[in-house]
């Protein structure tokens, strides 16, 4: 049941497809069949054709001739033979006989005139295919009681036993011809390529709709995974920050000999100031996953040297990285100017070298540099970490995205603090983006107006 849930969509799909699938090739196979009708008539009405003008040559070379021997067909008496002797000076019959034969026994006198050639039966019938456009190889043979009386093939064809058969019964001879060609149904088939196209894309066509929709779902599935994700996990930390801050209140309310200790006194303001502090850090990352789409948001800028802002950023991460760390600050030229909200600034400045503190080693080393590059001023945090792939890479910057930490293990985050970044640099009119190999460290840019 709760495959079934899971893949409703999938196997919805997946039905769907089939019936579709079914009712084209049905179809299909019904115009395929009616293609076949109408050629094999056509064929049949040609090849009568042919049998009709080589009776009609038999006959006239036969009134040429002295004699000729005419075979009648129903509805004359079965075996019923005209014999008609010609006067060759007047050009008139001089006697005319009619008799009775053995059809079965005298089969040699059966065949219109005594002369039938299948041979030219299929000459004639070939010159009509061609002028139709029906240039179609084939094996043509003459059958009387199911036995093969005579055959040709034309332009070097071999009859196979699966090639496609059309029988077509003679209409002047007792008998009929059985026509084997190979490219049957492949004409059928080139004169159904239109249809076979159109049938071929909408199948594509419903095919990759419900791919956009599954990937779609899926997409919004996952979303709804990482977001329950970041609920549980900034709901963990709001609830220490507050508690701690309770315990220090809850000290200072309690104990009233605190006034006689300064020192002390300090220590636990500071305790409840720090966690105050780290409280609106979290709500400030939270309201910020709104900030891509919140053109009310108001900077304020100003000209700010570099250089400082870059080296506030590098004090404040070595006191709080909890590993032997190393950031150097190169700036060039030294009086940088950018035109920035410098709050906003620094917790962009922050979130990137926290991650790399993050995802480095035991030994943290992290290049902070900064370079005017035309009327831009791009600044780089440059680590020894343990890089990112190329396929999360056009991910990180995603809410509630988080890169696989690899060997690096218990690191905390909620996915939202690149996507801070880049919504807070790209509302500078400026962009972030990222340059990193697995195992070799990850380089992050920023790029933003200069002041000229």
């Amino acid at each position: 049941m709760t495959f079934l849930k899971r893949h409703s969509i999938l196997l919805a799909a997946t039905i769907t497809l089939l019936v579709v699938a079914a009712y084209e090739a049905y179809w299909l196979h019904g115009l395929y069949s009616t293609q076949r009708q109408a050629l094999t008539t056509q064929i049949s009405s040609l090849l009568t054709e042919a049998e009709g003008y080589e009776f009609a040559e038999n006959v006239r070379k036969g009134l040429e001739s002295d004699s000729a021997l005419l075979y009648t067909p129903s509805p004359n008496p079965r075996g019923t033979v005209i014999s008609v002797a010609m006067d060759s000076l007047k050009g008139k019959p001089k006697e005319i006989n009619v008799h009775r034969i053995n059809p079965d026994t005298e089969t040699g006198k059966i065949f219109i005139a005594g002369n039938f050639d299948i041979r030219r039966v299929d000459e004639l019938f070939s010159l009509s295919l061609d002028s139709v456009g029906l240039p179609l190889p084939h094996h043509l043979r003459f059958l009387r009681d199911g036995l093969a009386i005579d055959s040709v093939a034309t332009k070097g064809y071999q009859p196979a036993g699966d090639d496609p058969v059309i029988l077509i019964v003679s209409n002047l001879n007792k008998g009929t011809y059985e026509l084997r060609s190979p490219s049957l149904s492949l004409h059928i088939l080139r004169g159904m390529a239109g249809v076979l196209t159109v049938s071929a894309g909408i199948l594509l066509m419903v095919i990759a709709a419900f791919g956009f929709i599954y990937k779609g779902l899926r997409k919004q599935r996952d979303l709804e995974r990482m977001k329950n994700d970041f609920t549980g996990n900034i709901t963990h930390e709001l609830k220490t920050p507050i508690a701690v801050a309770y315990a220090a209140s809850d000290t200072l309310l309690e104990c009233g000999d605190l006034g006689n200790n300064p020192a002390l006194r300090k220590e636990y303001l500071n305790i409840i100031k720090g966690q105050l502090d780290k409280l609106a850090g979290l709500v400030e990352m939270i309201l910020s996953t709104t900030l891509k789409n919140r053109d009310s948001l108001r900077l304020e800028l100003a000209d700010t040297a570099v250089k400082p802002l870059l080296e506030e950023a590098a004090a404040q991460i070595r006191l709080s990285a909890k590993k032997p760390c190393t950031i150097t600050v190169a700036v060039h030229p030294d009086d940088l100017t950018a035109r920035v909200d410098r709050k906003l600034m620094s917790s962009v400045l922050s979130t990137l070298l926290d991650n790399a503190v993050k995802y480095s080693g035991k030994q943290v080393e992290i290049a902070l540099s900064a370079r005017q590059d035309g009327d831009k001023a791009m600044i780089s945090i440059a680590d020894n970490g343990i890089g990112i792939a190329p396929s999360d890479q056009v991910h990180i910057f995603e809410k509630f995205y988080r890169v696989p930490t690899g060997d690096v293990h218990n690191v905390k985050g909620y996915g939202i603090g690149l996507f801070f970044a880049r919504s807070i640099v790209e509302k500078h009119g400026g962009r972030l983006t990222v340059e990193s190999e697995p195992g070799k460290g990850s380089t992050f840019h920023i790029i933003l107006p200069a002041k000229q």
